[in-house]
């Protein structure tokens, strides 16, 4: 991809209990003519290792790159749908799939009672001191 404009990543497990992180990069959208005189948007994408990098049309570069973000998710949800497992980085923590912005599921529950007792990272929680936050 020759310009990437934004990034992130994943801690993830498959099925089969591998580790692995998964890089998400977004290209710049740019405008291609489609041989017919029309001008449509398109927005490269990938999603490695999961997928390489394709490149996605939409009607303009606004709904290529939505609809970029939206095949990410789908990914996603295909591969958890499979048995794996995406958590925010260096988290046990899951990705919340149906969040726009990809947040750690954040339940408001103690964080003693996430994930094993056998994996330090687990116990993690985005909340300061393992505590609710408010919202006043």
């Amino acid at each position: 991809m020759d310009k990437v404009f934004a990034k992130s990543s994943f801690d993830c497990r498959d099925r089969d209990g591998n580790e692995f992180v998964a890089i998400v990069q977004i290209g710049v959208p740019f405008e291609q003519e489609d041989g017919h005189g029309r001008v449509h948007g398109a927005c490269p994408f990938s999603l490695e290792p999961l997928f390489p990098e394709v490149s996605i049309a939409g009607g303009d570069t606004f709904h290529a790159l939505c609809l970029g973000i939206e095949l990410i998710r789908k990914a996603l949800r295909a591969f958890t749908a499979h048995g794996g497992m995406v958590y925010f980085r260096g988290t046990r923590t899951p990705v919340d799939l149906d969040s726009p912005s990809f947040l750690p599921i954040d339940e408001p529950i103690f964080a003693r009672f996430l994930g094993s007792p056998d994996d330090p990272t687990a116990a993690r929680s985005s909340w300061p001191n393992g505590r609710p936050r408010r919202f006043d």
